[in-house]
């Protein structure tokens, strides 16, 4: 009889799910974060330089231009497959080709700057030519400004797919752009040392393998699905059924666990859906 209960009490304990990160390929909504997160960094280095141009410019000390050094912006292999998979991604026509523009200008620019930077950061080298700097800080002030535009037309896609996520980014990114555009140099100090703004979100939501059947409702009709992968912000399934951007779901675990999003993206019986509310850091779905 002891036996029997010590037995019961075991299988009525629920072990707790070992969490591990996911190695899920990159797609849907987290390759759209992915590009969010890359193309507000590669935003915030082109202001820096053009910042460091401005001081360069004004004081007339072109040897502050070598704080650019470790600020050139490098290529990006997740920018390059997200802007191919820009339908996929749902994304507006106009905004993936201005994104993918400024990448095009980006690699002009940099072309014209780095043998002017490359100088600066030699203590004994050629004197660089005011005229030659003012051209190109020019080049970098448009580029701030293309780069700031696209930053900003984003933003309402980034705020419904990402909850708002990056949306203080995009501020912080708005008021350093407009004054590196507008020749302003207030991050760079009169020994060429460069004071980044801080964006609030810099790293990509982490995701964990979360393999188990899941009930999906939508429009009171309920189907059956198979979870992927979850994050702190929502949750990759496997559902055959079709659903569309921005359709509500309610999302029913196997534990009895309720919780509501939207459909962010969808091909090929992939789902990939925002939470509501997000997970607390110390939730177990996701905690390690």
């Amino acid at each position: 009889m002891l036996s029997a209960l010590r037995k019961i009490s075991e299988t009525s304990k629920s072990p707790r799910r070992a969490v591990s990160v996911s190695n899920e390929p990159v797609e849907g909504n987290d390759l759209f974060e992915a590009l969010v997160c890359e193309f507000h960094w590669t935003a915030l280095q082109i202001g820096a330089i053009t910042c460091c141009m401005n001081a360069s410019l004004a004081s007339g000390r072109t040897w502050m231009l070598r704080s650019c050094i470790n600020l050139v912006p490098v290529e990006s292999v997740v920018v390059k497959q997200a802007l191919r998979s820009w339908q996929d991604l749902e994304l507006p026509r106009e905004l993936a080709a201005a994104i993918g523009r400024i990448y095009f200008d980006l690699s002009d620019a940099k072309r014209l700057a780095l043998p002017l930077i490359d100088s600066a950061g030699v203590f004994v080298g050629p004197q660089i030519p005011l005229a030659k700097l003012e051209q190109i800080t020019a080049v970098w002030r448009k580029l701030a400004e293309d780069c700031n535009g696209a930053v900003q037309d984003l933003e309402p896609e980034t705020r419904w797919r990402l909850s708002g996520l990056y949306t203080s980014n995009a501020l912080a990114l708005g008021k350093f752009m407009k004054e590196a555009m507008t020749g302003k140099r207030s991050c760079v100090n009169q020994f060429g040392e460069v004071s980044l703004p801080v964006l609030p979100q810099r790293r990509r939501t982490r995701r964990f393998t979360f393999l188990q059947p899941c009930k999906v409702t939508f429009q009171g009709s309920t189907s059956i699905a198979s979870a992927r992968e979850i994050s702190k912000n929502g949750i990759g399934l496997n559902c055959e059924r079709g659903f569309k951007l921005r359709d509500p779901l309610l999302l029913e675990l196997r534990s009895g666990r309720q919780m509501k999003g939207i459909v962010v993206w969808c091909k090929a019986g992939k789902v990939g859906v925002q939470f509501d509310s997000p997970l607390a850091d110390h939730d177990p779905l996701i905690s390690t």
